[in-house]
């Protein structure tokens, strides 16, 4: 990478970072505060943690459509001011129904696939994936780092002091838009450029996009859909609430160490296939464990297994997608993958709120073991097509 590279690589993997760290934050942490702050049951919980990734979903795809015809760094500074708007209403909301409405403004702040589009832009072809998995690295420390920082900050401050942080990272990262990233003030995209692919080509990587979409939609559900849960777990294991960040650290950094070999066994494979099946196959294990842990070793063995496939596919799909998707429709492509990645989100919260309104803890972990085996075999459908002889793989 040349500076310019480096710096816009660093620059954008700060921005997911010091973002998805106050966002994150609240997930250890609010399936037992929210019940005990505002009585609420898991339906409601569960859809607030949701919300957030309702809206997302919703608005990445125009936001990513409105950076390619009119500039990346407009809606990089529109949706981080959302963003802080909606952490400052749930960090004052005395009910649950308007931290609802705090989560669902911070959703509205849709920015993710416009920050990968940025990140693609800004790269050599041969360097993006470099790029691509700084960012997923990025996201992943942010995400172990809110597992140790938000108990430790509810401990401190209640679930007020969670979303200020939200608040104060969000104009961080606006602060580090306006005056640090490069090139992002600049850049257009010209939607007519890029874009040879033969028809036969075109079904292929929309199939591939459509196995990656699939993928960060699951990833994502499996995450949201746990955090209903694990807390609940420990706390019945008897591990008081100020305790949690101590195993959350311990989880994730075995998870890191953990997940190399996976990175370093198939880094160089472009197939889609087989970079992902292995990390569903570990989730797998982990959850059937889960579901029946009997003793608080086995439920941290549980928790660990499911994070080594977790955060691998959390740092591979990114530059997975920057491969696939032609420059053109780059911020577009990225659209759809960041909605597909925040509706996981969304429907994690919700339907898993009600799986365990309806039913119970081992039914939600049961439920989401047969839909990693659903994920498998759908990918191998998808697999077929984009290799048939009308759609040659890229």
């Amino acid at each position: 990478m040349n500076t310019s590279e480096r710096t816009t690589a660093a620059i954008v993997s700060l921005l997911y970072f010091v973002r998805m760290l106050g966002l994150f934050s609240i997930l250890p942490v609010f399936t037992l505060a929210a019940s005990k702050l505002y009585g609420s049951g898991p339906m409601l919980i569960g859809l607030t943690l949701g919300i957030y990734g309702l809206f997302q979903a919703l608005l990445q795809v125009p936001y990513g459509y409105l950076s390619d015809r009119f500039g990346r760094k407009p809606m990089l500074i529109a949706g981080l001011s959302i963003f802080i708007a909606g952490s400052l209403v749930a960090a004052l909301a005395e009910r649950i129904e308007w931290v609802l409405v705090g989560r669902a403004l911070q959703g509205s702040g849709a920015i993710a696939g416009v920050l990968l589009a940025v990140l693609a832009d800004g790269m050599r072809f041969e360097y993006r994936a470099r790029a691509m998995a700084m960012v997923g690295g990025s996201i992943g420390l942010a995400f172990g780092g809110s597992l140790v920082l938000g108990p430790l900050l509810y401990a401190y401050g209640g679930l007020q002091a969670l979303f200020y942080l939200a608040a104060l990272t969000g104009t961080l990262a606006l602060l580090l838009v306006c005056l640090v990233l490069p090139g992002a003030s600049n850049l257009m995209v010209d939607p007519a450029g890029g874009d040879d692919v033969s028809e036969a080509g075109a079904v292929s990587y929309r199939l591939q996009l459509q196995m990656l979409n699939l993928s960060i939609f699951m990833n994502h559900y499996l995450l949201m859909s746990s955090f209903l849960v694990i807390p609940i777990m420990l706390s019945q294991f008897g591990v008081a609430i100020d305790e949690h960040a101590v195993y959350y650290l311990c989880i994730l950094l075995g998870s890191f160490l953990l997940m190399l070999p996976l990175v370093i066994r198939w880094r160089g494979s472009l197939d889609i296939l087989v970079k992902i099946l292995p990390a569903i196959a570990v989730m797998l294990v982990g959850f059937l464990v889960l579901a029946w842990s009997p003793t608080l070793t086995l439920f941290v063995v549980a928790v660990l297994v499911f994070f080594v496939g977790f955060n691998y596919l959390e740092a591979t799909l990114p530059a997975l997608v920057s491969k696939v998707a032609p420059s053109a429709r780059r911020g577009s492509a990225m659209g759809f993958y960041s909605s597909s990645q925040f509706l996981g989100i969304f429907a994690g919260g919700s339907v898993g709120g009600v799986l365990i309104a309806l039913t119970d803890i081992t039914t939600l972990l049961a439920v989401n073991a047969a839909l990693l085996m659903l994920w498998a075999g759908v990918l191998m459908v998808l697999q077929r097509g984009s290799n048939s002889p009308r759609s040659p793989a890229m």
